[in-house]
C-alpha cells in the first residue's frame, strides 16, 4: 500500500472508509416500470447502503473516489513527491455527493514554504488538492495550491496543473491528469511567478474600488464584504492584496446582510447557510473567471512589464 493511503487510513479512517464504499453505475429504462423514459438515465448506486446518490445521462463517466485516492498515491510515489512531513485535509460527505483531499507540504521536502520577494515575513505553504463528487456539482479537478500564512483570512490560491479540471465524461482519462504531476516543480514556479507580478502593482483608491465593483457585479452585500476583507488601505494596497481579498472571499463561505431600512448602509457579516465545500468552489469559479477579465488583466499585465524590465 502506497504512502498516501497509508495516511489517510491512519489520520481519517471514517472518511476514508467512506470514500472506499463501493459504487456502481446502473442504467435505468423505465420507472416503477410502468413509465418508459424517453431517454435512458444512470443512476450512481451506493451498492453497501442500498441507496442511489444521483442521476446522470448517457455521457457520464463514474470515477469512484477510491480509483481517484489509489491513482493519486501512486503517482506521488512515482514522481518521487515526499509526502511524509505533509499534513492532510481530507472530507467525503455523509451522502457520498463529494470528496476532497488536500495536501500542504511541510518545509523538510522538496516543495518547502516560499518567501515573497518584497517580504521574507510573507511565507507561502505549498500544496496539491484533489476534488470529485458524484452528483456533479463539482467537476473533477486536480490543482496545486498555496496558502498564505501572514493573512488573518488565511489566502489561499490554485493553479490548476496543466488544466487538470475534467467534466466527468467518457473521454476523460483519469490517469492523464495524474502523469502531469511530473511537472509539480513547473507548476509551483508558474504560481509563485504570477503572485509576485501581483504584488509588484501598486493600486490607488480609484483602482480597488473598479476591481471590487466589477467583481461584486451590482451587489452592494458583495461590495461591502470585499472592503471588510481587504487587509490594507484601499489607497496603499496592490494587485496582490486586492487577490488576497478575492481568494479570502471565496474560503470563507461568508455573505454581508444589510441592517435595517432599504436606503441603510449598514451590513452584518455572516456564514452562509450553504455547504462550505460547494460554496468554495462555486466561488473559486467566480475568482478564475475575474482574473482572466480585461479589468484584471489590465493591471496585470502592468505588473508583467514592470517585472521584466
Amino acid at each position: 500500500m502506497t504512502i498516501l493511503v497509508n495516511k489517510l487510513k491512519e489520520q481519517y479512517e471514517t472518511q476514508y472508509q467512506h470514500s472506499i464504499t463501493p459504487v456502481e453505475l446502473r442504467q435505468l429504462k423505465s420507472v416503477e416500470t410502468d413509465f418508459v423514459l424517453n431517454k435512458p438515465s444512470y443512476a450512481v448506486l451506493d451498492t453497501e447502503n442500498n441507496k442511489a446518490i444521483h442521476l446522470h445521462g448517457a455521457n457520464y463517466q463514474l470515477i469512484p473516489y477510491e480509483k481517484i485516492l489509489v491513482g493519486l498515491s501512486n503517482a506521488l510515489d512515482k514522481y518521487n513527491i515526499d509526502i511524509n512531513d505533509a499534513s492532510l485535509k481530507f472530507k467525503v460527505s455523509p451522502d457520498l455527493n463529494y470528496m476532497r483531499l488536500r495536501i500542504m507540504f511541510g518545509d523538510t521536502g522538496d516543495f518547502g514554504t516560499y518567501s515573497m520577494n518584497y517580504d521574507n515575513n510573507d511565507k507561502l505553504k505549498l500544496g496539491i488538492e484533489v476534488i470529485s463528487s458524484y452528483d456533479a456539482s463539482i467537476v473533477y479537478q486536480l490543482r496545486a495550491m498555496f496558502l498564505r500564512l501572514v493573512c488573518a483570512n488565511g489566502m489561499k490560491s490554485f493553479e490548476n496543473i496543466n488544466s487538470s479540471i475534467k467534466k466527468h465524461v467518457l473521454k476523460f482519462n483519469l490517469n492523464d491528469s495524474f502523469d502531469k504531476l511530473k511537472h509539480l516543480n513547473q507548476t509551483f514556479d508558474n504560481l509563485k511567478n504570477t503572485v509576485e507580478v501581483y504584488q509588484s502593482v501598486e493600486l490607488g483608491r480609484q483602482d480597488v474600488e473598479k476591481l471590487f465593483r466589477k467583481f461584486a457585479n451590482n451587489s452592494d452585500g458583495k461590495y461591502h464584504l470585499l472592503n471588510e476583507l481587504l487587509e490594507t488601505e484601499n489607497d496603499k494596497s496592490t494587485l496582490y492584496d486586492v487577490y488576497n481579498t478575492l481568494t479570502n472571499y471565496s474560503s470563507h463561505n461568508q455573505r454581508a446582510i444589510k441592517i435595517g431600512k432599504r436606503d441603510s448602509k449598514d451590513y452584518k457579516i455572516e456564514t452562509s447557510k450553504r455547504d462550505s465545500i460547494r460554496s468554495n468552489e462555486d466561488r473559486e469559479f467566480e475568482v478564475r473567471n475575474f482574473i482572466q477579465s480585461n479589468e484584471f488583466l489590465y493591471y496585470y499585465h502592468q505588473g508583467v512589464s514592470k517585472v521584466a524590465q
